[in-house]
């Protein structure tokens, strides 16, 4: 059977297979009939890659065609679509393999929107609703607005909501839903189910995303292809919450000043902490904006259960910066006029009204469900009546009489729905109940026309051409009792069928989070899954840039693991979620809390008790820059062997490139220069070997620009200045190159190093301010500390010490807030030479005591020669010309043994200059410039 023709949209393309034509904005494009049945061809299987026999086969049948007649269809087909192949949107290629189509389809053209869905019946709330609309004008007048709407299950917050969207208009709003889950739930969940509403009705917002918040497109991978993706991680390694949260609000900005856009987020007391942080961000920001964003929550939840809503709640009241509406329970009144609303033309007696506002509370769910339940049975109009039909004396209760009279397979439905949780799709809980999709369909559709249970559905095309119907409970009410009454064993059953559904669901490009995957593995028993996929939950957190998530999603899976018989596959996953905790917590308290430290320990412990692996081996690698970074260098050291180990044994390139890199910068900082240079040097070589694979793989900092960097260190040192200075030069145009700020941060940092090695004044000062502009601008806190202190030590070499000694000093705490030890001997020794100009002898006494104290804890020598001379200095101004020509003995024999000639030559030259040197000194001094490697024969 031939397949149907393609009716599909992608950007701003219409491909119509069925009438041979390919429009762009409505307008037909010329494209050749070979290469517009490629097209078709790849886009049949959207995301798949096709290879080239299977193209030449689909569109050349048993005729012989070369691969080189592929190749140029492709080329005028790219040229068509004015695809770039070096950064493909709609085809991409899979070298020396085929071609895979990537552009974001949907069916088209797009249906006629569907009639605006009337609001539902809201009796009072006009003083409410006044308020509201109000909000809204003060947002189309561009004064950004939050609004939170407050108050107990029931009450009638959603109602509310849907009165003021039906005012607004379903094309200026967009929804997220909060959704209750174990532990932490998915990092901006609502945010980017509302953000995935727009880029889908609006073409040009994932445009605006691509160029203004790219930390945002990284997460809604169905409007950027996997090159683009691959690209984007690469660029926004290092990347932190706060660039996130300023990208999303510049955008926004920009965004609304066209369209004004209602955001809403309904049950905010299930929100994760990143979707809390936004909103506290952008409530706080006075730039225009044309947004209300509106939101709902349950107040008694948030205050009872020390939610972090409380703390937020409570400062942005304080500052004015929210406005909060509580909805409180019907008055006997308002009961009144609901029923006036009801059943209008039909006289109750007061009694009745007083007695069903008793039974009731006037909480709104619960009169309108106890009218429903005495209107089936007959029993409106006295009081007695309530008492007579014993209606329940809870909401619940009236809940569970009216699901006892449904009938029992669609009973069996709402409760499969509910274990799918607040929102679920047809075919989940058909496969949950093992039943045909399309009977729960016409079920679901039924009660949602009548507004009964469930929500009218979403429909969405599926890449393999079918539809997909979501739905979602009218009220949380309604799913929590049909969850309870489940028994042990069927809710089991029905989770595991449903992760199972959910599972296969993915293969179709349904997006399904992980945390959602491993709740209903786990609510199944079948923990090893729920651990998996509580891995794979972390690892989406950390890539949002929300370390606070993936904190506490792994501090769940840490409970889970040891209910988990030992297996190799259960170590595997417990050493890459441990991996994962060590950065969360390194990011969020800091490469040397205690969390961070626990972590990456159990992580090491695991890796011990698995087979080798170059997978693990990489782990292994950054947990070695870890112990690095914390000035742990005997501890990186061991992991550095280990790799070179692993790397010699499986001839892995990639491996022995990161052994190189971390032996390296871990010996140079140990002051063994003439082992550190080899190493890296043989690194620098190996990225040179990889090539364009080295791309491919996933680094913070990109390995070329890294090495090249450190490298720069023990070359300068031993006296190749020039070869240091041309190091640098490559890592910076590297950087440039690659475009990744990680990698730009680190090459300005060492180039600013070398500078100050060199005592270019002018030159550290124009790199600081470049450093601090790139970390400013991508939000990188590890390079906050650097631009600091680099700016600081300038500062006091242009003669104002007690500023630049104050900056330093900032600097430094900064970096060691993060716990970042390695190389702050040297900094510690930038303040100590800003007190020595400022002639503070006393203090500088003290300063340098505090980095000789440092560089002996971690045993870091590389920077020894420098602080000796700083100490011969202090001697000196305090009068002390014995013990100051003794320090600068010290460091030149140090300096010597480190086989550091700049540093030997710089100590010498400082003695010779003090009263009293002595001959041997001098002809010392003599000796050493006399053999000067290179770069000395220029000031």
């Amino acid at each position: 059977m031939a397949p149907t023709p393609l009716l599909l949209r992608f950007d701003r393309f219409e491909l119509d297979e069925a009438n041979a034509r390919l429009t762009r904005d409505g307008k037909a494009l010329a494209i050749a009939p070979k290469a517009f049945n490629v097209l078709c061809a790849l886009a049949r299987q959207p995301g798949q890659l096709m290879s080239k026999d299977a193209l030449l086969d689909a569109v050349w049948g048993h005729q012989h065609v070369s691969e080189s007649v592929l190749k140029t269809i492709i080329s005028e087909l790219r040229d068509v679509l004015g695809d770039d192949p070096k950064a493909p949107r709609y085809i991409e290629t899979a070298s020396r393999r085929g071609y895979r189509f990537i552009g974001v389809s949907q069916a088209a053209p797009p249906a006629p929107a569907a009639p605006a869905e009337p609001p539902p019946r809201m009796t009072g709330r006009q003083d409410v609703l006044a308020v509201l609309r109000e909000r809204w004008q003060q947002a189309l007048a561009g004064k950004r607005q939050v609004v939170w709407i407050t108050g107990d299950a029931g009450v009638g917050k959603t109602t509310l909501i849907r009165n003021l969207l039906a005012e607004v208009g379903a094309a200026s709003c967009s929804l997220g839903q909060c959704v209750e889950q174990f532990g932490a739930a998915e990092p901006y969940m609502p945010v980017l189910e509302a953000l995935t509403t727009l880029c889908q009705r609006d073409p040009d917002l994932p445009k605006q995303l691509r160029t203004a918040a790219p930390t945002w497109l990284l997460q809604l991978p169905q409007f950027c292809s996997e090159s683009e993706r691959t690209a984007l991680r690469s660029q926004l390694a290092g990347t932190n919450q706060d660039r996130m949260m300023r990208e999303l609000r510049e955008c926004l900005d920009t965004y609304t000043q066209a369209r004004p856009l209602l955001l809403i987020t309904e049950d905010l007391h299930w929100s994760d902490p990143g979707t809390l942080q936004l909103m506290n961000y952008l409530a706080r920001s006075s730039a225009p904006a044309r947004m209300l964003w509106l939101a709902s929550f349950r107040l008694t939840e948030v205050i009872a259960g020390d939610h972090p809503l409380s703390a937020l709640r409570h400062e942005l009241r304080l500052q004015n910066r929210v406005t909060e509406i509580p909805l409180e329970t019907f008055s006997e009144a308002e009961v009144s006029a609901y029923f006036g609303d009801r059943f209008p033309g039909v006289a109750f007696t007061e009694d009745f009204l007083r007695t069903l506002h008793a039974h009731t509370d006037g909480l709104p769910l619960f009169v309108a469900n106890v009218v429903d339940e005495l209107e089936s049975q007959g029993g409106l109009g006295t009081a007695s009546a309530i008492k007579s039909l014993a209606v329940p004396e809870s909401l619940a209760g009236v809940i569970e009489k009216q699901l006892v009279r449904l009938p029992r397979e669609l009973r069996a439905m709402l409760e499969a729905a509910a274990a799918c949780g607040i929102e679920m799709r047809a075919q989940t809980v058909a496969d949950a109940l093992q039943i045909d999709a399309a009977a729960v369909s016409a079920e679901f559709d039924a009660l949602a026309a009548r507004g009964q249970w469930l929500d009218a559905a979403a429909v969405t095309r599926l890449a393999d051409g079918s539809f997909d119907a979501r739905y979602g409970f009218r009220h949380a009410l309604y799913r929590q009792v049909l969850y309870q009454r489940l028994g042990a064993v069927k809710r089991a059953q029905l989770h595991a069928r449903i992760a199972q559904s959910m599972e296969a669901s993915r293969k179709l490009g349904i997006l399904v989070p992980p945390a959602e995957l491993a709740l209903h593995y786990e609510s199944s028993h079948d923990l090893l899954a729920a651990l998996r996929h509580s891995v794979d939950a972390i690892d989406v957190a950390l890539k949002r840039f929300a370390p606070t998530e993936a904190l506490s999603l792994s501090a769940h899976a840490l409970e889970i693991a040891p209910k988990i018989p030992e297996s190799p596959e259960r170590l595997e996953y417990e050493l890459r979620m441990c991996g994962d905790r060590g950065v969360a917590a390194s990011q969020l308290l800091g490469v040397g809390s205690p969390e961070a430290r626990e972590a990456f320990q159990r992580a090491q412990d695991i890796s011990m008790r698995l087979p080798p692996a170059p997978a693990r081996a990489s782990e292994q690698g950054g947990l070695g820059w870890i112990h690095f970074s914390r000035g742990e260098y005997e501890e990186a050291g061991r992991i550095a062997h280990r790799l070179e180990s692993l790397a010699d044994a499986r001839g892995d390139l990639v491996l022995r490139m990161v052994a190189s890199n971390l032996g390296g910068f871990v010996a140079a900082h140990l002051g063994d220069l003439e082992r550190a240079t080899p190493l890296l040097e043989r690194g620098v070589r190996c990225c040179l070997e990889l090539g364009p694979r080295l791309l491919e793989a996933t680094f913070i900092v990109d390995p070329e620009v890294s090495m090249r960097a450190n490298l720069s260190l023990p070359l300068s040192h031993l006296g190749h200045i020039a070869q240091a200075k041309a190091q640098i030069a490559q890592a910076m145009a590297r950087a440039r190159i690659i475009e990744q700020p990680m990698a730009t941060m680190w090459a300005l940092w060492w180039a600013a190093a070398l500078a100050w090695r060199l005592g270019d004044v002018a030159q550290v000062e124009n790199i600081g301010e470049r450093l601090q502009a790139t970390v400013a601008s991508h939000s990188l806190a590890q390079g906050e500390g650097p631009g600091l202190w680099l700016r600081g030590w300038a500062l006091a070499r242009r003669g104002k010490p007690d500023e630049g000694h104050a900056m330093i000093l900032r600097g430094h705490e900064r970096h060691a807030r993060l716990g970042m030890h390695s190389g702050q001997v040297s900094v510690l020794g930038y303040a100590t030479e800003a007190l020595v100009i400022g002639r503070r002898w006393r203090e500088a006494q003290r300063q340098f005591e505090d980095a000789r104290v440092l560089a002996q804890r971690i045993g870091e020598r590389i920077y020894l020669p420098d602080l000796l001379v700083l100490q011969g200095r202090i001697a000196q101004g305090l009068g002390d010309l014995a013990a100051a020509r003794a320090a600068m003995r010290a460091s030149a024999d140090e300096a010597h043994a480190q086989s550091a000639y700049t540093l030997e030559r710089a100590a010498l030259e400082a003695l010779c200059a003090l009263e009293g040197a002595s001959k041997d000194d001098q002809a010392r001094l003599e000796a050493i410039k006399a053999s000067a490697p290179e770069g000395f024969d220029v000031a």
